[in-house]
C-alpha cells in the first residue's frame, strides 16, 4: 500500500507532483518547398496514476498534428519559400488521479526554402 499512501500526500488528496515533460523542447524543421514531417515529440507523464487521456492542440492552421490523441506525435506542414511558427500544447488528464490535468507547450517551426 505504499503507492496509496504516496497518493494521499498532496494537499488535494492526490499526488501533487503530477507533471508532464516534452522531448525535445522545441521543433525546427528546415526543408525544400513541398511537404515535411517533424521528428517525434515524446510526452511523458511524471508521477501519474493512469489511465491517461491525451489531447494535442496547435495555434494557427498551417501546421497539422499527426496523432492528436496520443502521448507522442509528429507535425507536418506544406509550403514553398515560407516559414510557419506555431505553439503546440499537450494536455494530459489523469483519470486515475482525480481527473487532474497538466499541460505543456512546445514551439514548432517549419521553414521551407529553395536551396541553390
Amino acid at each position: 500500500m505504499i503507492g496509496i499512501a504516496k497518493l494521499q500526500t498532496g494537499a488535494s488528496g492526490y499526488d501533487s507532483d503530477f507533471n508532464l515533460t516534452l522531448s525535445p523542447g522545441v521543433i525546427n524543421v528546415f526543408s525544400e518547398p513541398g511537404t515535411a514531417t517533424s521528428p517525434v515529440v515524446y510526452g511523458e507523464v511524471v508521477n501519474g496514476v493512469g489511465p491517461y487521456e491525451y489531447e494535442w492542440e496547435i495555434t494557427g492552421g498551417d501546421i497539422s498534428i499527426l496523432s492528436p490523441s496520443e502521448s507522442n506525435t509528429s507535425f507536418t506542414a506544406s509550403g514553398g519559400n515560407v516559414q510557419y511558427s506555431e505553439v503546440a500544447k499537450l494536455t494530459v488528464k489523469d483519470t486515475g488521479n482525480g481527473d487532474l490535468e497538466v499541460s505543456k507547450e512546445i514551439n514548432v517551426t517549419f521553414a521551407f526554402e529553395t536551396r541553390n
